[in-house]
C-alpha cells in the first residue's frame, strides 16, 4: 500500500463541527474528519470526475483509497487521540453512587477537547493546546441584508483557528494512484466544513509521498501473547445481529480469528454524522467508539495484526474510521507534562511581493485601529489630574487650528501658532495647567511645545505592551510612520478631554447651586 502525508495550513478559520454543542451555534471538532477531507480533494481535482469511471471509483468512491483524519501538526509531529486509559474512574467515599475522574498523569484532561491530542517528546508528555477562534455573528433577513426584531438572533462559531496546521495521510492501492493524487491536488486552496462563504474553510493542501513502512505511531514491538489496542480514530461496528454496536468483538474477530478473545479496558462512545453537499441532506447518524477506547486482544497471529493495523477495521475505513494502534507506549506518571500551543503560521506571507499595496494597505488600517485606541487611553492618562481653569473658548480656537492641520499632517503651522501664542494671556493660563506623565507633573505649555519639536520620542507615551510595528512578508509598517499624524491626534485629544472636563464641572456646580 502506497502512502502520502498531507498538510493542510488553514488560510480561514474551519468548522469542522460535531453533533453535539448549542443548537444556535457551532463548535468545531479538534481535527478535520477524512471523510470531509476526502469530499473537499473531490472537489479540487483536477481529473476527470465520473463516477462511473474505474479511475475516479478508485480514487474516491468504492473504499480503495483510504483518507485518514487531519490531526494537529506538533513540532513537524502529528498529534494522536489522548488513550482514555490515562483517566481512571473511582468512586469518593461521601457518595459512592457519583463517578468522579482522576487524571494519570497529573493535569491530563482527556474530558476538555482542547486537550484531546498528545505528542512524546524528549521524555516529556506534550499535551496539545488548541488555540480555538471564536467569532459572534448576528442572524440577518434575507431581505434587508441587515438584523431586524424578527431576525435578529446572536449566535458565535468556535473555530479551528486560521494559521494552524493539521496533518493526516492518505493510504492508496498503488504508486499510480498517489502519483495522481500528488499531481492534482499538491498546492491547491480546498474549502472544508461549514459556513464557507462567510469568512470560513480556506486550506491549502501540501502532499509528501512516504517510502517504507509506516504506522500512525511508533513501531509496534512484540505483538506475541496479550496485544493492547488503542483506537486513533472512532471506530463503527455492528453486533452478530447488524445492529450498531459498542462491543467492537464481532468485528474484530472478522479481521483476526474467531478464536480471538477481546477484552474492555476503557470505552466510551460517540456521536457520528455529516452532511452530503450533493444531496443537501445530513447523513444518517451512528453511535461508535470514540477515539482512545483501549481493549486488549488475545490469541491473533502477528500477521493479521499487522494487517489490522495497516488497514483498520469496521466501516467507512475510508474515511479514516476505525485506526488502531498496537501496544501504544503510553507514558509513565512520573513524566513530565508540558502544554504545547498550537504554532499559528502566515499562509500568505511567503506569496506576497516586497512591498505589496494590499499588505500596506491592510497593515496601516490595523495599526491606526491600535493608535486610535492609545490616543484616546493616553489622553485620559495624561489629563486624569486637571482641575480646571482653561476656558472652552480657548481650547476650542487650538482645536480649530489642529483640525485644518491634520489632512496634510502639517505640524509647522501648529508651531506657528504656538509661537504667536506665547506670552498672551491664554498662554499664561495654559502653563498653569498641570498634565500627569511618568509619575511627573509637566507644564500643559511645555508638553505641547516638547510633542511638536519632537524632543521626546512621541512612542514613549505609549504603553510598554503596545505593538509599534506590524509586518506581512516582506512588507511592514512602522508606528513611526505616522508620528506627524498622531501627535496632532493625540493634542486634540488631550484638548478635547479638558473641554469635556470643564463641562462636566460646569455641570455639577449648576448641580449644586
Amino acid at each position: 500500500m502506497n502512502r502520502i502525508l498531507y498538510t493542510l495550513t488553514l488560510e480561514e478559520p474551519i468548522l469542522a463541527s460535531g453533533l453535539d454543542g448549542e443548537p444556535n451555534s457551532a463548535q468545531s471538532l479538534p481535527y478535520i474528519p477524512g471523510g470531509a477531507v476526502r469530499g473537499a480533494f473531490i472537489q479540487a481535482f483536477s481529473g476527470k470526475m465520473d463516477a462511473e469511471g474505474t479511475d475516479f471509483r478508485r480514487l474516491f468512491l468504492n473504499g480503495d483509497t483510504c483518507y485518514l483524519n487531519a490531526y494537529p501538526l506538533v513540532n513537524g509531529e502529528r498529534a494522536l487521540p489522548t488513550p482514555r486509559t490515562w483517566q481512571v474512574e473511582r468512586k469518593p467515599a461521601k457518595d459512592a453512587n457519583k463517578k468522579v475522574y482522576r487524571q494519570a498523569p497529573d493535569g491530563l484532561d482527556t474530558k476538555n477537547a482542547s486537550f484531546a491530542f498528545w505528542t512524546i517528546e524528549n521524555a516529556s508528555l506534550n499535551r496539545v493546546d488548541i488555540d480555538w477562534q471564536v467569532n459572534v455573528h448576528t442572524l440577518r433577513d434575507a431581505k434587508l441584508g441587515r438584523s431586524t426584531s424578527e431576525a435578529g438572533a446572536v449566535y458565535r462559531y468556535v473555530a479551528l483557528p486560521a494559521g494552524m496546521q493539521l496533518q493526516g495521510a492518505i493510504l492508496a492501492q498503488s504508486l499510480e494512484d498517489a502519483n495522481k493524487l500528488k499531481d492534482s491536488l499538491h498546492g491547491k486552496t480546498i474549502l472544508l466544513g461549514k459556513a464557507r462563504t462567510a469568512g470560513y474553510g480556506a486550506a491549502k493542501i501540501e502532499l509528501k509521498e512516504i517510502s517504507g513502512d509506516w504506522y500512525e505511531w511508533k513501531s509496534p514491538g512484540d505483538l506475541t501473547g496479550s496485544v493492547s489496542l488503542t483506537l486513533l480514530s472512532p471506530a463503527i461496528v455492528r453486533d452478530a445481529s447488524g445492529q450498531y454496536s459498542l462491543d467492537p468483538t464481532t468485528a474484530l474477530k472478522a479481521c483476526l480469528d474467531d478464536s480471538v478473545e477481546v477484552e474492555v479496558v476503557q470505552r466510551h462512545s460517540v456521536l457520528i454524522g455529516g452532511f452530503n453537499r450533493a444531496w443537501g441532506l445530513p447523513l444518517p447518524q451512528m453511535t461508535a467508539i470514540a477515539a482512545g477506547s483501549v481493549f486488549t486482544i488475545t490469541g491473533a497471529s502477528r500477521d493479521k495484526l499487522k494487517q489490522l493495523a495497516q488497514i483498520g477495521f469496521g466501516e467507512r475505513r475510508a474515511e479514516g474510521f476505525g485506526r488502531v494502534a498496537l501496544n501504544l507506549d503510553l507514558p509513565s506518571a512520573e513524566m513530565p507534562l508540558v502544554d504545547i500551543p498550537i504554532i499559528l503560521v502566515s499562509p500568505q506571507a511567503s506569496s506576497l511581493p516586497a512591498d505589496d499595496p494590499q499588505a500596506k494597505q491592510m497593515l496601516e488600517r490595523l495599526m491606526r485601529r491600535d493608535l486610535d485606541e492609545q490616543v484616546i487611553r493616553v489622553a485620559r492618562s495624561l489629563t486624569s489630574n486637571y482641575k480646571g481653569g482653561l476656558p472652552n473658548s480657548q481650547l476650542s480656537r487650538w482645536r480649530v487650528i489642529l483640525r485644518d492641520a491634520l489632512p496634510g499632517k502639517d505640524v509647522n503651522r501648529v508651531i506657528a501658532f504656538c509661537e504667536k501664542a506665547k506670552g498672551k494671556p491664554g498662554w499664561k493660563k495654559m502653563e498653569k495647567v498641570r498634565l500627569s506623565l511618568d509619575g511627573g507633573n509637566p507644564r500643559l505649555t511645555e508638553w505641547i511645545e516638547s510633542l511638536l519639536a519632537g524632543d521626546k520620542d512621541w512612542q514613549g507615551l505609549w504603553e510598554a505592551h503596545f505593538k509599534r510595528s506590524r509586518k506581512i512578508g516582506s512588507t511592514a509598517l512602522s508606528s513611526q510612520a505616522l508620528a506627524d499624524e498622531y501627535r496632532l491626534r493625540l493634542m486634540d485629544a488631550v484638548l478635547a478631554v479638558l473641554s469635556k472636563q470643564n463641562n462636566s464641572s460646569e455641570g455639577e456646580g449648576g448641580a449644586n447651586g
